[in-house]
Protein backbone atom coordinates (compact mmCIF):
# COMPACT_ATOMS: atom_id res chain seq x y z
CA UNK A 1 0.00 0.00 0.00
CA UNK A 2 1.31 3.43 -0.93
CA UNK A 3 2.33 5.68 1.93
CA UNK A 4 0.60 9.02 2.52
CA UNK A 5 3.70 10.80 1.26
CA UNK A 6 3.73 8.75 -1.94
CA UNK A 7 0.03 9.40 -2.53
CA UNK A 8 0.53 13.13 -1.99
CA UNK A 9 3.44 13.13 -4.44
CA UNK A 10 1.38 11.32 -7.06
CA UNK A 11 -1.51 13.74 -6.51
CA UNK A 12 0.83 16.70 -7.09
CA UNK A 13 2.10 15.09 -10.31
CA UNK A 14 -1.44 14.59 -11.58
CA UNK A 15 -2.40 18.17 -10.73
CA UNK A 16 0.65 19.55 -12.49
CA UNK A 17 0.05 17.53 -15.67
CA UNK A 18 -3.69 18.26 -15.70
CA UNK A 19 -3.11 21.99 -15.15
CA UNK A 20 -0.47 22.08 -17.87
CA UNK A 21 -2.81 20.40 -20.35
CA UNK A 22 -5.52 22.99 -19.68
CA UNK A 23 -3.12 25.93 -19.91
CA UNK A 24 -1.40 24.66 -23.06
CA UNK A 25 -4.78 24.40 -24.78
CA UNK A 26 -6.07 27.75 -23.51
CA UNK A 27 -2.95 29.94 -23.69
CA UNK A 28 -0.72 27.99 -26.04
CA UNK A 29 2.57 26.34 -25.18
CA UNK A 30 4.79 29.38 -25.73
CA UNK A 31 2.69 31.70 -23.54
CA UNK A 32 2.42 29.22 -20.68
CA UNK A 33 5.12 29.43 -18.01
CA UNK A 34 6.26 27.08 -15.28
CA UNK A 35 4.87 29.65 -12.83
CA UNK A 36 1.45 29.54 -14.54
CA UNK A 37 1.39 25.75 -14.25
CA UNK A 38 2.51 25.82 -10.63
CA UNK A 39 -0.14 28.39 -9.66
CA UNK A 40 -2.92 26.43 -11.40
CA UNK A 41 -1.79 23.18 -9.76
CA UNK A 42 -1.48 24.75 -6.30
CA UNK A 43 2.23 23.99 -5.95
CA UNK A 44 5.45 25.99 -6.14
CA UNK A 45 7.48 26.55 -9.26
CA UNK A 46 10.32 24.70 -7.55
CA UNK A 47 8.09 21.64 -7.17
CA UNK A 48 7.26 21.64 -10.89
CA UNK A 49 10.96 22.00 -11.69
CA UNK A 50 11.93 19.20 -9.29
CA UNK A 51 9.38 16.81 -10.80
CA UNK A 52 9.82 17.60 -14.49
CA UNK A 53 12.88 19.80 -14.93
CA UNK A 54 11.53 22.06 -17.66
CA UNK A 55 8.27 23.05 -19.35
CA UNK A 56 9.21 20.63 -22.15
CA UNK A 57 9.54 17.94 -19.51
CA UNK A 58 6.00 18.65 -18.30
CA UNK A 59 4.78 18.42 -21.89
CA UNK A 60 6.42 15.02 -22.41
CA UNK A 61 4.93 13.77 -19.14
CA UNK A 62 1.52 14.85 -20.39
CA UNK A 63 1.96 12.90 -23.63
CA UNK A 64 3.21 9.80 -21.82
CA UNK A 65 0.17 9.85 -19.55
CA UNK A 66 -2.30 10.35 -22.40
CA UNK A 67 -0.75 7.70 -24.63
CA UNK A 68 -1.12 4.96 -22.03
CA UNK A 69 -4.84 5.15 -22.81
CA UNK A 70 -4.07 5.08 -26.56
CA UNK A 71 -2.29 1.74 -26.27
CA UNK A 72 -5.33 0.18 -24.59
CA UNK A 73 -7.60 1.67 -27.25
CA UNK A 74 -5.49 0.26 -30.09
CA UNK A 75 -5.52 -3.19 -28.56
CA UNK A 76 -9.32 -3.11 -28.32
CA UNK A 77 -10.17 -1.58 -31.70
CA UNK A 78 -7.68 -3.08 -34.18
CA UNK A 79 -8.73 -6.36 -35.81
CA UNK A 80 -6.67 -9.54 -35.40
CA UNK A 81 -8.61 -11.85 -37.73
CA UNK A 82 -8.83 -11.74 -41.53
CA UNK A 83 -6.36 -8.87 -41.43
CA UNK A 84 -5.62 -6.81 -44.51
CA UNK A 85 -2.27 -5.22 -43.68
CA UNK A 86 -3.05 -1.97 -45.44
CA UNK A 87 -6.38 -1.58 -43.64
CA UNK A 88 -4.73 -2.55 -40.34
CA UNK A 89 -2.15 0.24 -40.62
CA UNK A 90 -4.75 2.75 -41.85
CA UNK A 91 -6.90 1.88 -38.82
CA UNK A 92 -3.85 2.22 -36.56
CA UNK A 93 -2.96 5.64 -38.01
CA UNK A 94 -6.58 6.82 -37.83
CA UNK A 95 -6.81 5.93 -34.13
CA UNK A 96 -3.46 7.58 -33.35
CA UNK A 97 -4.39 10.83 -35.12
CA UNK A 98 -7.86 10.89 -33.58
CA UNK A 99 -6.46 10.38 -30.07
CA UNK A 100 -3.70 12.96 -30.61
CA UNK A 101 -6.02 15.76 -31.74
CA UNK A 102 -8.61 15.07 -29.06
CA UNK A 103 -5.94 15.62 -26.41
CA UNK A 104 -3.67 18.33 -27.85
CA UNK A 105 -3.80 20.57 -30.90
CA UNK A 106 -1.28 20.46 -33.74
CA UNK A 107 0.70 23.45 -32.52
CA UNK A 108 1.36 21.71 -29.21
CA UNK A 109 2.22 18.43 -30.94
CA UNK A 110 4.89 20.30 -32.88
CA UNK A 111 6.31 21.34 -29.51
CA UNK A 112 6.19 17.70 -28.40
CA UNK A 113 8.38 16.64 -31.34
CA UNK A 114 10.79 19.48 -30.56
CA UNK A 115 10.84 18.49 -26.88
CA UNK A 116 11.81 14.92 -27.73
CA UNK A 117 14.98 16.38 -29.28
CA UNK A 118 15.75 19.06 -26.68
CA UNK A 119 15.11 16.65 -23.79
CA UNK A 120 17.07 13.78 -25.37
CA UNK A 121 18.67 11.52 -22.79
CA UNK A 122 16.41 12.60 -19.94
CA UNK A 123 14.14 10.24 -18.01
CA UNK A 124 11.04 11.69 -19.68
CA UNK A 125 12.48 11.48 -23.19
CA UNK A 126 13.35 7.84 -22.55
CA UNK A 127 9.80 7.26 -21.30
CA UNK A 128 8.48 8.76 -24.55
CA UNK A 129 10.75 6.41 -26.55
CA UNK A 130 9.49 3.41 -24.57
CA UNK A 131 5.96 4.54 -25.34
CA UNK A 132 6.78 4.57 -29.06
CA UNK A 133 8.02 1.00 -28.70
CA UNK A 134 4.79 -0.01 -26.98
CA UNK A 135 2.77 1.56 -29.77
CA UNK A 136 4.81 -0.38 -32.32
CA UNK A 137 4.18 -3.61 -30.40
CA UNK A 138 0.44 -2.94 -30.43
CA UNK A 139 0.72 -3.23 -34.21
CA UNK A 140 3.13 -6.18 -34.02
CA UNK A 141 0.70 -8.15 -31.81
CA UNK A 142 -2.03 -7.86 -34.42
CA UNK A 143 0.37 -8.99 -37.15
CA UNK A 144 1.47 -11.97 -35.03
CA UNK A 145 -2.17 -12.93 -34.41
CA UNK A 146 -2.93 -12.71 -38.13
CA UNK A 147 0.12 -14.80 -38.93
CA UNK A 148 -0.97 -17.47 -36.43
CA UNK A 149 -4.29 -17.71 -38.31
CA UNK A 150 -2.55 -18.03 -41.66
CA UNK A 151 -3.37 -14.56 -43.00
CA UNK A 152 0.31 -13.62 -43.25
CA UNK A 153 3.04 -16.00 -44.56
CA UNK A 154 5.22 -17.71 -41.95
CA UNK A 155 8.40 -16.44 -43.63
CA UNK A 156 7.49 -12.86 -42.65
CA UNK A 157 9.12 -11.59 -39.46
CA UNK A 158 6.20 -9.87 -37.64
CA UNK A 159 8.48 -7.76 -35.45
CA UNK A 160 10.47 -6.31 -38.34
CA UNK A 161 7.34 -5.82 -40.43
CA UNK A 162 5.42 -4.20 -37.56
CA UNK A 163 8.25 -1.80 -36.73
CA UNK A 164 8.71 -0.85 -40.40
CA UNK A 165 4.99 -0.12 -40.80
CA UNK A 166 4.92 1.78 -37.50
CA UNK A 167 7.80 4.03 -38.60
CA UNK A 168 6.08 4.64 -41.93
CA UNK A 169 2.84 5.77 -40.30
CA UNK A 170 4.84 7.77 -37.73
CA UNK A 171 6.48 9.73 -40.56
CA UNK A 172 3.02 10.50 -41.93
CA UNK A 173 1.85 11.48 -38.42
CA UNK A 174 4.64 14.06 -38.22
CA UNK A 175 3.55 15.36 -41.63
CA UNK A 176 -0.02 15.56 -40.29
CA UNK A 177 0.91 17.70 -37.29
CA UNK A 178 3.36 19.82 -39.26
CA UNK A 179 0.57 21.44 -41.27
CA UNK A 180 -2.64 22.91 -39.88
CA UNK A 181 -4.22 22.41 -43.31
CA UNK A 182 -3.42 18.68 -43.52
CA UNK A 183 -6.45 16.49 -42.82
CA UNK A 184 -6.54 12.97 -41.42
CA UNK A 185 -8.24 11.77 -44.60
CA UNK A 186 -5.42 13.14 -46.74
CA UNK A 187 -2.79 11.47 -44.54
CA UNK A 188 -4.67 8.17 -44.68
CA UNK A 189 -4.78 8.40 -48.49
CA UNK A 190 -1.05 9.08 -48.67
CA UNK A 191 -0.31 6.24 -46.26
CA UNK A 192 -2.48 3.88 -48.29
CA UNK A 193 -0.58 4.89 -51.44
CA UNK A 194 2.75 4.34 -49.64
CA UNK A 195 1.86 0.80 -48.65
CA UNK A 196 0.20 -0.10 -51.96
CA UNK A 197 3.39 0.91 -53.78
CA UNK A 198 5.65 -0.96 -51.37
CA UNK A 199 3.59 -4.14 -51.35
CA UNK A 200 3.26 -4.15 -55.14
CA UNK A 201 7.06 -4.15 -55.40
CA UNK A 202 7.36 -6.98 -52.88
CA UNK A 203 4.70 -9.08 -54.60
CA UNK A 204 6.12 -8.32 -58.01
Amino acid sequence: MATLRARQKEDRRKRIVSSAKTLFREKGYEKTTIENIAEAAGVSGVTVHNYYGTKAGVLLALVVENDAALIARLDETLPSEDVDLIELVIGFAHTVMDHAIKNLDKEIWRQVIAAVTTEAGTRLSEAYSRLDQQLAYALIKKIEAAQAKGSIPEKVDPVHLGKALFHLQNARFIQFISSDAMSRKEIETRLRNDMTALFSVCIG
